[in-house]
């Protein structure tokens, strides 16, 4: 059986934060990559080639705010961290090329 995504746009914006470089995507709904096993489908970060899931309640209004603003975003637990070999603080790799704690070169 093959799927497929509607073919209805509905025009607005959407913006999530990256979980892997923790950039802000900003993206209609005319970028939707539709996959089978997740029907609202991804986006991908422009930054690092992430893929993010989208969800209806990443949705904002022109000005930036949320529309729904009592959604809440889901956490995600893929979020790998990495601690400074010098003083231990934890980075994101990728995103951080020093570190925030002794200024080690990571």
């Amino acid at each position: 059986m093959a799927y497929k995504r509607a073919l209805w746009h509905s025009g607005l914006t959407y913006q999530q934060t990256c979980y892997h470089c923790r950039r802000v995507v900003t993206y209609t709904d005319y970028n939707l990559n539709f996959r089978p096993w997740y029907p609202d489908g991804f986006v991908y970060c422009p930054n690092c080639k992430g893929p993010l899931r989208h969800n209806e309640m990443y949705a904002i209004n022109g000005d930036g705010t949320p529309l729904y603003p009592q959604a809440t975003a889901p956490s995600n637990p893929r979020i790998v961290t990495s601690n400074c070999p010098r003083c231990g603080k934890s980075y994101v790799p990728g995103a951080d090329s020093f570190c925030s704690g002794c200024g080690q070169k990571l």
